[in-house]
């Protein structure tokens, strides 16, 4: 038996007992992250998973909660020790990652115009200036198309988009 002390499991009800008392603003100062790691670290491991990531999200920032692709992205930059969980030095990022890519959700979803989660040709030739491309013929959206569209899948995909939008700075700098 180990001299460790560990922390007691949380029933459901004790959960959410203070979720009141975490803070849902846009941005959480160092002690409301604290309370929000705690509250949705479960099983008191002081780690979170993608399941509990995900509650969290849908608890404290419910407005985030239905652009899965960007919690999934936010998740993954968030995960510096690629252990696939969050512990509490990389959740504080999280949070920031999870506003940032819900932007970058926004104006994808401006250019995905038949919401299939994939940016056509099309939908791109009509949207290209919404994110700053100015070209003057279609051979040179063609050519912007192709270079975002780096796996050759003949679509834009929320992932290739992340990378064109930190390239360019196309909204404000990553956190």
């Amino acid at each position: 038996m180990s001299d460790k002390k560990q922390k007691p499991v949380r029933s459901k009800s004790d959960k959410y007992q203070n979720i009141d008392q975490v803070e849902k603003s846009e941005k959480l100062d160092k002690a409301s992250i604290k309370k929000a790691f705690d509250v949705f670290d479960y099983n008191g491991n002081g780690i979170l998973s993608l399941a509990e990531i995900d509650r969290a999200v849908i608890e404290l920032y419910p407005q985030l909660a239905k652009d899965k692709p960007a919690i999934m992205r936010a998740y993954k930059a968030a995960d510096a020790s690629n252990d696939g969980f969050i512990d509490f030095e990389e959740f504080g990022r999280l949070v920031d990652l999870l506003y940032y890519y819900n932007d970058l959700f926004k104006v994808f979803k401006k250019l995905d115009t038949d919401s299939d989660r994939r940016i056509s040709f099309e939908e791109f030739k009509k949207g290209h200036k919404l994110i700053g491309i100015d070209a003057s013929s279609e051979k040179q959206i063609k050519k912007e198309f192709d270079e975002i569209d780096t796996n050759k899948g003949g679509f834009i995909l929320f992932d290739e988009f992340c990378t064109f939008a930190a390239k360019k700075k196309l909204i404000a700098e990553m956190p």
